[in-house]
């Protein structure tokens, strides 16, 4: 079971300054909130004992329809168990077009190297993965900005019954 808390948010990856803070067992989540979606770093163990404690409290969070970046680079061990419950989150947020990141780190990157085609959209760091959500942004509001634009009508050729 999971024990929640509120914390006063300053910094970006102090634990002590984040905005929620859970321990799931060996498993600790702590939430910080950022212009451009939420950031959600996992410290400690994923095994099956809190695999699905833990997945179930970062399932709350893509409730609000914000981008989320899920930070592993912390973890010190992730089961089979904990990899698959990663997956089956990624797949929930992508039928929920909700946007997630994921960055990995030592204890994630051999699960990573076996399951190659996983769907996750990996990021190096918190920074790289919110540049990647920015370039996103960018690329669909241009998109949509040429398709709002008004496109000159083509020249009409008239045929004369001479020809």
């Amino acid at each position: 079971m999971a024990a929640i808390r509120s914390a006063n948010s300053a910094d970006s990856h102090d634990p002590n300054r984040c905005r929620y803070l859970a321990h799931f067992d060996r498993a600790h989540l702590f939430v910080y909130a950022r212009n451009l979606g939420t950031v959600l770093r996992v410290d400690g163990e994923v095994d099956a004992s809190n695999a699905n404690d833990l997945t179930g409290a970062i399932r709350n969070f893509a409730r609000l329809k914000t981008p989320l970046v899920l930070d592993l680079s912390h973890l010190r061990f992730v089961s089979v168990e904990g990899f698959r419950a990663l997956l089956l989150l990624n797949d929930e947020f992508r039928k929920a077009r909700v946007y997630c990141s994921v960055v990995g780190g030592a204890a994630v990157r051999p699960l990573l190297r076996i399951v190659h085609h996983n769907g996750l959209s990996i990021a190096g760091s918190v920074p790289e993965a919110f540049q990647n959500l920015e370039d996103i942004l960018r690329a669909r509001r241009q998109f949509l900005s040429d398709l709002a634009r008004p496109r000159p009508a083509p020249a009409r050729t008239t045929h004369s019954a001479a020809s």
